[in-house]
Order: structure tokens, then sequence, then C-alpha cells
């Protein structure tokens, strides 16, 4: 898609047309997570597909990073907007920084980014914990989309990062937290040597 058509999309694109898309997508993670990751024994999670890359509960820790810091920022992000009464309007904005953070975490971007200190969970001790936790917060996360349906996702702002300087817009965050997660999953399940092609066409979208 070039450059052009791509505004084009985003600009067309309805809040409400974006969450359902989120949502739908959000359900797919959940069930693959739940099917191809969290039944299998621990040594499968533990397996590296190769020397310096993320095992299955790598990924998952990493993601797990990211919602924990975000989800209280979504939620209170939310909590205001309704307090201020700012209801939901048609058509989704991106705003600088919400534009570059979704196409860093395309799936279909293939460009290898190197993770910050802080939130890479290479060679960490992990146990299964790890996919429940995953599991729980995006049961979470999943239920604040539902929750951001009754405001406005281009007024209400997400502070980005550590210091909170740079501000998203909830709908670009909240595009964010699903396509990152949807990335990071994919690379779980191959991580575990488990995935077919029904199951990476699915995330893939």
């Amino acid at each position: 898609m070039g450059m052009m058509a791509e505004m084009l999309l985003l600009q067309t694109m309805t809040q409400h047309e974006l969450l359902d898309r989120l949502e739908s997508e959000l359900r797919e993670v959940l069930e693959i997570v739940r099917s191809q990751i969290g039944e299998l024994p621990l040594p499968a999670l533990q397996n590296r597909p190769e020397k310096g890359r993320w095992n299955a509960l790598e990924s998952l820790a990493h993601l797990n990073v990211f919602l924990e810091m975000y989800l209280p920022r979504l939620e209170r992000a939310i909590h205001l907007s309704k307090a201020r009464r700012w209801t939901p309007v048609e058509h989704l904005q991106y705003n600088w920084i919400g534009r570059k953070i979704n196409r860093i975490a395309d799936i279909g971007n293939f460009k290898a980014h190197k993770t910050p200190k802080r939130y890479d969970t290479f060679d960490r001790y992990l146990g299964k914990e790890a996919v429940k936790t995953f599991l729980i917060n995006t049961e979470r996360l999943l239920r604040n989309l539902q929750a951001a349906r009754e405001v406005d996702l281009n007024r209400a702002k997400i502070p980005w990062g550590p210091s909170g300087f740079f501000k998203p817009t909830l709908g670009n965050t909240l595009e964010w937290m699903v396509i990152h997660g949807k990335r990071h999953v994919l690379q779980a399940v191959n991580a575990v040597h488990a995935v077919s092609k029904p199951v990476a066409e699915t995330l893939a979208g």
C-alpha cells in the first residue's frame, strides 16, 4: 500500500470500525494463546528458536511489561473522558506519534528494532505464570476496548513511555496495544514450533 493510500485509509476509518476490528483481533489472540501455547509443557515454552532469540515465555513476558504499564493509563484516560463527557465522534484521527508507533509494530513490518533494556525479557527466569498473567492482562485490555466505545478516541491522550512526554491518542494507543500483541504472540507460537498456516494467517490478518 502506498503512502497516500495508507493515509486515506487512516483518515476514513471510523472509531466504531476500529474498535470492532481490535476486539475481534484481540479475541483471536486470546484463543490462540489458550489453544496453542497455554496447554504446552514448560520445556516447550522455554524452547529457544535460535541463539539470541526470545522463547515463548519471554515473548509473552515482554507483552506483560507493556500491558502493566499502559493498562492503568488507558483506564484513567477512559474514566476522565467519561467524566468530561467526551462522547464518541465518527472518524478516527492519527497524530504523528500514533502513526509512527503503529507502523513500527505492524506485523507486516519486518525491519528489526532493538528492544530497550527495560522492556527486554531475554534470559529471565520465567515459568508458566507468564502465560496466565498475559491472559489476565489481555482480558483486562479487552474490557478497556469495550469501555472505550463510550468516549472520544481522538481527544483522550495516553502518556507514552516512562517519561510520558509524547502522547498518542487513546485510539492510536489501543490499536498499538493490539497489533504489538499480535506481533509477539506470533513470535511465541513460532518459538514453540506449533505454528500452522491457519494460525499464521489469522494473526497476520
